[in-house]
């Protein structure tokens, strides 16, 4: 049967959680958390304690899982679009992909990538770039540019060759 409830408890690290139903005024064993692969790949998320919580449960409710969350009168959607997918967090992150517009939002304070980028098209930063490593363009890399800079002189005015320039990059 399917039934209604508000988590009370949470075991994240069997990725379960006790509810509370209202109807009948009793709390269910811990209940597994459907997600959506388990096996090779595996997803994890966890409700809110507090959260209305949907379960199917056996008859006598000895027995169920949590398949999901609802969103309430007390607890409404952040999302009010067709177009829109997302994911809203309580500290002001969020993921959302607006199809309209056919773009990608992360926000987040950092973000980290590990493995190899690939991109196309242009890119724009508001904030600047920092390397830990030299930077490659398709004729050169910044330390190559410093390695030439750095050592160039020119031929002065009586013929001989200047110094190194005084500012070194």
């Amino acid at each position: 049967m399917l039934r209604f409830g508000i988590v009370s408890k949470l075991d994240y690290e069997n990725c379960q959680a006790r509810v509370n139903f209202k109807d009948d005024e009793s709390t269910s064993f811990w209940l597994p958390i459907l997600q959506v692969k388990t096996l090779k790949d595996k997803f994890y998320y966890m409700p809110d304690i507090g959260e209305t919580a949907v379960c199917l449960m056996d008859d006598k409710s000895e027995d169920g899982v949590i398949l999901g969350s609802i969103y309430s009168s007390d607890d409404k959607t952040e999302n009010t679009s067709k177009q829109e997918i997302s994911a809203n967090f309580d500290n002001g992150s969020y993921i959302k992909c607006d199809k309209t517009e056919n773009t990608l939002i992360i926000s987040f304070q950092n973000i980290k990538f590990i493995g190899n980028i690939e991109h196309s098209g242009s890119f724009k930063n508001s904030d600047g770039i920092t390397s830990n490593s030299d930077i490659t363009d398709m004729k050169s890399s910044m330390q190559e540019i410093r390695d030439v800079y750095n050592l160039h002189t020119h031929t002065g005015n009586m013929g001989n060759p200047t110094s190194n320039p005084g500012n070194q990059m």
